[in-house]
């Protein structure tokens, strides 16, 4: 082979080499961005945010499944189940663990706000506008549940898998694979409406721990249940939606405007130094389930395709 074909393709994998793949999926990825603005902009207010937040999270999470489905099978030469979806009895308990500690994290920045008078409840069970309670929550469940999904394939599932092969021998080279894709992941989120460079900030330690969940289980349950969690606690519980939009939630509270680099609202906890406290919190926390639950498994390990779980 010659040296230019080596540098695009691994001769003894017979795939390209994980930079490229990347890429491609990195170009897959732009266009799952781009079709979600054309149905943003196709719906154009014809459905309430809440019915047309939905549409968008479940055809996002679609074509994400789809596009992992493509590149496991011309990319990667792998099966889907190897970027975190071996869905065993301990990737279901992972997902329980993930989505209470989110959902502690939130109740936990909540009492604290609470307690110093930051917050203050002004009402209970707001439902979306011309909406009824229930559908808020079960709509929500599933729009929630579709975009952490989607998000976590996007940035966890398939670039750590990726990267910790392209830079295995590197030294560090898995904090790396974890780094990059957060920066990434922060970077996505800077054009939210409310953003600040705190929040962005915050979202990089978000993706952090989203990756470290994953790297030390080697599975996707544990970031997926703590995506689920935050969000959905915040958005449709403490009624917190950084985009600003009224999807009704379980609790009505109002902040002190003068805390805000505390509470980070309007953006959520994400945009606060409480965010910022309960995130590392959150670490402390994985990494003590992580070594109770799983002392053998070796986060995402970098093998060659034929060694993981099979090829296709």
């Amino acid at each position: 082979m010659s040296p230019i074909a080596n540098l695009f393709w691994n001769a003894r994998e017979r795939r390209l080499r994980a930079g490229w793949r990347l890429l491609v999926f990195l170009v897959i990825v732009f266009l799952v961005a781009a079709v979600d603005g054309r149905v943003r902009a196709g719906l154009g207010g014809r459905l309430p945010d809440l019915y047309e937040d939905l549409v968008r999270a479940l055809v996002f999470a679609l074509l994400i499944a789809a596009a992992l489905y493509l590149a496991s099978r011309v990319l990667d030469h792998r099966r889907m189940s190897d970027y975190g979806f071996h869905f065993s009895q301990k990737w279901w308990t992972d997902l329980c663990f993930g989505l209470v500690l989110g959902a502690l994290l939130l109740f936990g920045v909540l009492a604290v706000e609470l307690a110093v008078g930051w917050v203050k409840g002004t009402g209970s069970f707001a439902p979306a506008p011309g909406q009824p309670f229930v559908a808020t929550i079960l709509v929500g469940v599933l729009a929630v549940a579709a975009v952490a999904f989607g998000e976590e394939v996007s940035y966890r599932g398939y670039p750590i898998k990726n990267l910790a092969e392209g830079v295995a021998k590197v030294r560090w080279g898995m904090v790396l694979a974890v780094v990059i894709p957060a920066v990434f992941f922060g970077l996505a989120h800077a054009t939210n409406e409310n953003a600040t460079w705190l929040s962005v900030f915050n979202i990089v330690i978000f993706g952090l721990l989203f990756g470290t969940g994953y790297v030390l289980t080697g599975e996707l349950a544990l970031p997926i249940g703590l995506h689920f969690g935050w969000d959905f606690v915040q958005g449709f519980v403490f009624g917190v939606v950084a985009s600003g939009k009224q999807y009704g939630s379980v609790l009505v509270l109002a902040d002190d405007s003068s805390v805000r680099l505390w509470t980070g609202r309007p953006y959520g906890a994400e945009g606060g130094l409480m965010g910022t406290a309960a995130f590392f919190v959150g670490f402390l926390a994985t990494f003590a389930w992580a070594r109770s639950q799983h002392r053998a498994a070796l986060l995402v390990t970098p093998r060659h395709p034929a060694a993981d779980s099979g090829r296709r």
